[in-house]
């Protein structure tokens, strides 16, 4: 076994991980998880021992205890089991830490979505014929047509879209992975409109970008998207971006999706993250199931 302190394991683990390829965003995410355990173990501890299962358990209480989320202990007692896997295999310490530790589980709910009443108010709202109309529509129909990310949206350039053949190609989707996104006519209209006001040559690439030419950022797309709510008066539903990704991945099981379709085009790596969306559609798959019943169908 290899002697190595907490803060000696970490740093090794996060090399290791960059090694690998993480993305950013996991990255940071390993890092804050295990910057709060260090916390958790005492600040005046000059080098604090790699914990045991018993220091976790008292971890995972004392965040419960403080009423931190379950979601957020979730996501950072899964960073600490890849931790605590790593050390074990590096030959670190002789047993994972998070060997028999039980992270603490979270209430099965449901996204929040918004009706196709409030859907087509809020594209209303956003119509309109100055160059910031044009470009918001784009925006919000694009969230509605194709359930994109908001980080995916801002980093889209204008080489990425294609409206010859329908489709977005997404080359910065979580985990780094490329797909594409595809289309319909009321999104291919939206892109045409903003396309033809912004120029489909400009300094820089950006699909979406500010008056002045610069990139639009996740906080200017929220502010767009909550001004235009406010606009369509869609009573006490706070709209998001991601609230408006949910809406057409319901949308798109109700009307006949398959759900490894859309486990494409939402770029999700686990079929059982797309099939929330299943559930949620409810209603809407019997209904799906009453038209396109193979059997019935052949003694039609």
């Amino acid at each position: 076994m290899c002697a190595m302190n907490l803060d000696q394991a970490t740093e090794a683990f996060l090399i290791y991980c960059k090694s690998k390829g993480l993305a950013d965003r996991t990255l940071e995410t390993y890092s804050y998880a295990l910057q709060c355990l260090r916390r958790h173990l005492s600040v005046n501890e000059v080098s604090p021992p790699i914990p045991t299962h018993q220091i976790l358990r008292g971890f995972i209480s004392e965040m419960l205890g403080r009423g931190v989320a379950r979601g957020t202990i979730r996501i950072r007692m899964r960073a600490i089991r890849v931790f605590s896997n790593f050390v074990e295999r590096e030959g670190i310490v002789d047993e994972s830490p998070m060997r028999g530790v039980e992270i603490p589980k979270v209430p099965k709910t449901y996204p929040e979505i918004i009706s196709i009443d409030q859907a087509r108010r809020l594209l209303r709202a956003a119509k309109g014929t100055s160059w910031h109309s044009k470009r918001n529509a784009a925006i919000l129909t694009m969230f509605l047509d194709t359930g994109i990310r908001l980080s995916e949206l801002i980093r889209l350039d204008l080489e990425d879209v294609d409206l010859q053949t329908l489709t977005i190609r997404i080359r910065s989707g979580k985990g780094e992975k490329e797909r594409h996104v595809y289309m319909g006519r009321a999104l291919l209209r939206s892109m045409r409109g903003w396309l033809e006001v912004r120029g489909f040559r400009h300094e820089g690439t950006p699909v979406f970008l500010t008056k002045d030419g610069a990139r639009l950022d996740l906080r200017n797309v929220e502010r767009i998207v909550e001004r235009i709510a406010a606009r369509a008066r869609l009573g006490s539903a706070h709209i998001t971006p991601h609230i408006l990704r949910h809406t057409f991945a319901t949308h798109y099981v109700k009307n006949g999706g398959d759900p490894f379709s859309l486990q494409r085009i939402l770029g999700h790596s686990d079929i059982k993250t797309t099939m929330i969306y299943v559930n949620l559609a409810g209603v809407g798959l019997r209904e799906a199931h009453a038209k396109a019943s193979p059997v019935d169908r052949l003694f039609q």
